[in-house]
């Protein structure tokens, strides 16, 4: 007598169901850490009818990468628009009162509001920015010596002259670190029960389309963008050239905010005029082993995380 048989017999259409039933590629990816809490990440999964429909990803387009209208209004982008002016004036203060001179603050924010665009050359090369990523690179040399330098690839020549000291760039450091402790759960209790609870909840994004893996989080640059925004990250994880497609994996990279907060430059709405379509962290390169965890492929892009 064949027991499985029989009790399979005994089953009903939905005893069948819970026994075969098994997630589909959306509802997957939305129980990732990085997607848990995230109300876009949901509205993508209650789009799909059927449960069984794939990952889809934001197609990438050429020009500026930005979020798309439903993004924006799910994510709340005019409580940034409407917090930019009061919080950046804090920020300015904040940094003013550490000493810094204001022709340095002056270089700084035209830094990311006339040359930190998308495309350019100039976003990595030019003089301006080269003196920020040389600031922190002798930031990290006087405060992490062992660590520093490390986890970048493109280093900053020693001749490049810094922007600030050590102790100016720890003021850029402490205010972005402090202001985002001070101002983000704003935004969290603006999103109510729909968003996040908490900053460890709140993740931010890179994409990037990597020739290699690696086993711990490394940069390219001294200076690397994070995103509030998902659609603007998926569009920079498939950004090739003829030279480079087909030899690297569409990527992106994803964290808390705490895992970034103290290694923030720049954040967007802390910036007076700084484009806020990417709700835009600009970051540091860490000076700790930070492991990377291999969450899988996902609508054409692998999903990395790190803490």
């Amino acid at each position: 007598m064949n027991v499985e048989a029989d009790q399979m017999n005994d089953l009903d259409d939905y005893d069948v169901f819970l026994e075969t039933w098994e997630p589909g590629e959306r509802l997957r990816h939305l129980t990732l850490p990085q997607n848990l809490r995230d109300p876009y990440m949901r509205q993508r999964l209650l789009d799909d009818s059927s449960g069984v429909a794939p990952v889809e990803r934001v197609p990438f387009a050429t020009g500026p990468k930005v979020m798309a209208s439903d993004e924006l209004i799910i994510r709340s982008h005019d409580f940034f628009k409407d917090s930019q002016k009061k919080w950046s004036a804090e920020f300015n203060d904040y940094v003013l009162g550490k000493g810094v001179a204001p022709a340095k603050l002056d270089t700084f924010l035209s830094g990311f509001t006339e040359l930190w665009v998308d495309g350019l050359k100039r976003r990595q090369d030019s003089p301006e920015i080269l003196a920020i990523k040389a600031s922190i690179r002798d930031f990290d040399q006087f405060c992490y010596p062992s660590q520093a330098g490390r986890f970048v690839i493109n280093a900053v020549d020693q001749s490049v002259v810094p922007l600030f000291t050590p102790a100016e760039m720890a003021a850029i450091f402490q205010a972005n670190n402090g202001l985002i402790e001070a101002f983000l759960p704003d935004y969290l209790d603006h999103l109510g029960h729909e968003g996040p609870g908490s900053l460890d909840e709140l993740y931010v994004r890179r994409g990037v389309y990597m020739p290699t893996q690696d086993a711990f989080r490394r940069e390219l640059h001294y200076l690397s963008s994070y995103s509030l925004g998902l659609g603007p990250v998926e569009q920079f994880a498939q950004t090739w050239t003829p030279a480079t497609r087909g030899s690297g994996i569409p990527s992106i990279f994803s964290a808390p905010l705490p895992a970034i907060q103290d290694r923030v430059v720049a954040f967007a709405p802390f910036i007076e005029n700084m484009d806020l379509s990417q709700l835009e962290f600009v970051v540091a390169p860490p000076v700790e082993e930070m492991p990377l965890e291999d969450h899988g492929m996902f609508g054409n892009i692998r999903e990395f995380s790190f803490r």
